[in-house]
């Protein structure tokens, strides 16, 4: 075995292993870091902080960068063109207007011009109601300015540097500007006008509604009479009133009346075609003969007819027949074969005058009484009339005369022919003048109640004996329907076929019409052009 040879250490190394004292920091100089395209390459074994390598490549960043970094995306939309904008509901970039409005970016776009239409409709209004307002307020200024200064508006307008100054050639047209100003100035006025009326009408509706409530306080209005409630109202409550009815305001609050005699045990038409059926096997008699056996019955015929209408009366609701009807050979030895011209001109004006006044003859007597004699010159003249047609334009021609068809229902006349014509059927085949005689008896019972409510003095006189004379009329009227059911029947017949061609004129009118409204409207004439 070797001995273990001692060796001593050397003092430098001694030192470095025992000394403990602080030492001074290596002071070598680190090299710079190297800069290659903007990006800082820190050197070998040196420690710098991740701020150090990222701040200086953004700060010398250019302009040129980022714009090279953006058209470097694509257009996700078309996917072929570099993008230019980006949507801010959905962050796509796009190229265009026509990718924003693509089927694939519908959502977005149609939310988009949907708030925008929206937005716009409601500054819409505000805007153009200030806009209008101003300009208004502009042209009421320049007005006012014309009138309170020398010249006219011309000089006014270039006075204030509105017009400048024209030469010659311009003159005609700087004229026509200032016509335009005038009449928008006018217009302008006008305007300030009617809403000022219309501010006041509005007050001035509110106090008389007060007015009327303070009229109406304190009165039982149940027991007050038509005339009297009339009277409370002043000019222009009544002027509403009549125009609220003329327009139909009051067509839903009052039930429409239905004719008594649109009621028939067979329906109308075939019950015509029989009675034309029947009277076409007859034999026409003798009239000597027929007034002769008429005559040797004393009327028998006659108080058996007005008894069979009475005893229904009162389960139909048709108007009752007159108890006492004359022999009409008492009244007239040789009547006239025309009389029953006479029934059907005043059957027209009694048919219209009714539904006119909706079935109600007990509260305006006398205003339905004027309306039928101011229709039927039957009635109140002495006309005679030699046809059904005639007898019947005679009625219509008053009817537009007097003004008592409206715009509104030009058919009204139609209707009465067809209430004439169920008038003449009657109810049925054993009863085909008990219609005419209920209606004649009807007429008759108002013309006399009309007549005993008016004195004999003065022109209440006048019209009480014009109410007279109509009275006697369709008494006369009454006694030869009696004693001619036959002609009565005939002329029901003439009756439905005028009813038919008259009909057929109206619809025929009425398309007529229909297509020269639809000629003339916008619509067509867009189309057209």
């Amino acid at each position: 075995m070797n001995p273990v040879t001692k060796r001593r250490l050397p003092s430098s190394l001694r030192n470095l292993l025992t000394d403990i004292s602080p030492k001074e920091e290596w002071t070598d100089v680190q090299p710079d870091p190297e800069i290659r395209d903007g990006i800082i390459i820190p050197p070998r074994g040196a420690a710098v902080a991740p701020e150090e390598l990222l701040s200086p490549s953004r700060e010398q960043m250019t302009e040129e960068t980022k714009e090279k970094s953006e058209k470097g995306a694509v257009c996700l939309l078309c996917h072929c063109k570099p993008s230019l904008y980006t949507c801010p509901r959905c962050n796509v970039p796009y190229c265009s207007l026509s990718c924003y409005k693509s089927p694939e970016h519908s959502v977005c776009s149609e939310d988009f011009y949907k708030e925008s239409v929206l937005n716009e409709l409601k500054e819409m209004g505000t805007t153009e109601e200030e806009g209008k307002k101003k300009m208004r307020e502009i042209l009421l200024g320049l007005r006012k300015k014309a009138e309170n200064t020398e010249g006219d508006m011309e000089s006014l307008l270039k006075k204030e540097g509105i017009l400048p100054e024209q030469s010659e050639e311009e003159t005609e047209d700087s004229e026509i500007n200032v016509q335009a100003i005038e009449l928008l100035s006018r217009l302008a006025e006008l305007q300030e006008t009617d809403e000022e009326n219309l501010e006041s009408e509005d007050v001035q509706d509110e106090n008389d509604d007060m007015d009327l409530a303070d009229r109406l306080q304190g009165l039982d209005i149940d027991e007050l009479s038509e005339e009297q409630l009339w009277g409370l109202l002043s000019k222009e409550e009544k002027k509403k009133f009549v125009g609220l009815i003329k327009h139909g305001a009051f067509n839903g609050l009052v039930t429409l009346w239905k004719p008594w005699w649109e009621e028939h045990e067979e329906k109308g038409r075939v019950l015509v075609e029989v009675l034309h059926e029947e009277m076409s096997k007859e034999k026409k008699c003798n009239a000597d003969t027929v007034k002769t056996s008429e005559q040797g019955t004393c009327g028998s015929k006659s108080n058996r007819k007005v008894k069979l209408v009475k005893e229904r009366k009162d389960e139909t609701g048709v108007p009752p027949v007159s108890v006492k009807i004359p022999k009409l050979s008492c009244l007239c030895s040789n009547p006239s074969p025309l009389v029953g011209f006479s029934v059907v001109n005043a059957l027209f004006s009694y048919s219209f005058t009714l539904c006119f006044f909706n079935g109600d003859t007990d509260s305006l007597v006398f205003e339905l009484c004027d309306m039928i004699l101011a229709i039927s010159e039957a009635l109140n003249s002495s006309k005679i009339f030699t046809s059904v047609q005639e007898a019947l334009d005679s009625g219509q021609s008053l009817i537009l005369g007097e003004g008592f068809l409206g715009k509104d229902d030009p058919s009204a006349p139609v209707r009465a022919v067809e209430a004439v014509a169920h008038i003449l059927t009657g109810r049925n085949r054993e009863d085909s003048t008990g219609y005419c005689l209920s209606a004649l008896s009807h007429l008759r019972l108002v013309l006399s109640q009309a007549k005993a409510a008016l004195s004999k003095e003065g022109d209440k006189g006048n019209k009480r004996k014009k109410y007279f004379m109509a009275c006697k009329k369709c008494e006369f009227l009454q006694a030869w329907v009696v004693e001619n059911e036959h002609n009565v029947n005939i002329l029901a017949i003439e009756l439905w076929n005028e009813h038919s061609k008259r009909q057929a004129e109206l619809l025929s009118m009425t398309k007529a019409k229909a297509e020269v409204e639809q000629i003339g409207s916008p619509t067509h004439l867009c189309v057209s052009l």
